[in-house]
C-alpha cells in the first residue's frame, strides 16, 4: 500500500469503523411507552421517548427548539410506538424553559402521565428551591419528585 492510501485508511476509514462500532455498542436508550425524557447536558438537549405519530414527535421537537437557539437538540423520540407523549408539546417546552431560565447545565427529567421525576446539579440550595418552584409552575398538572445535587 502506498503512502497516500495509508493516510486515507488511517485518517478516514479507521475512525469511521471505530465510530460505527461505538454506536453499535451504545444504542439509543430504550424508553418505555408513555414516557418522555428531557436531558440537558451543557450545550445539548436530548429528547427520548415515544410518540403515536411523526407529527406528535415533531410538535415536541419544534416546541423545544423554540426555547433555545444555543443548544443542539438530539431527538430520539420514536414515532409510531403506540403511546402518546405524556405531556403536551407546550408543557415539554415550559419544563425546558424553567430549566434553562435557571442556568442548569445538568438536568434529567422523566415525564410519565401525571408525574415528573427530575434530577439536576445546581449551584446552591437557593437555586434548587427556585428550580423546584419553576418546574411545578411550568407543568401544574404533574406531581414533581426531585433529586437535586448542589455543587457549591
Amino acid at each position: 500500500m502506498q503512502l497516500p492510501q495509508r493516510v486515507v485508511v488511517g485518517a478516514v476509514v479507521v475512525p469511521a469503523v471505530l465510530a460505527s462500532v461505538g454506536l453499535a455498542a451504545h444504542p439509543a436508550p430504550a424508553v418505555p411507552p408513555g414516557q418522555l425524557v428531557i436531558a440537558v447536558r451543557a450545550s445539548e438537549i436530548v429528547l427520548a421517548g415515544t410518540a403515536v405519530s411523526a407529527g406528535e414527535r415533531q410538535a415536541v421537537v419544534d416546541a423545544v427548539r423554540a426555547q433555545t437557539g444555543a443548544h443542539r437538540i438530539t431527538d430520539m423520540i420514536t414515532p409510531g410506538a403506540g403511546a402518546h407523549v405524556p405531556v403536551s408539546a407546550a408543557a415539554a417546552a415550559s419544563l425546558l424553559a424553567a430549566v434553562l431560565d435557571h442556568d442548569v447545565a445538568d438536568f434529567t427529567g422523566v415525564v410519565r402521565v401525571g408525574h415528573l421525576t427530575a434530577s439536576a446539579r445546581v449551584a446552591d440550595p437557593e437555586r434548587a428551591g427556585s428550580l423546584s418552584d419553576a418546574l411545578r409552575s411550568a407543568a401544574p398538572g404533574l406531581r414533581v419528585d426531585e433529586d437535586f445535587t448542589t455543587t457549591g
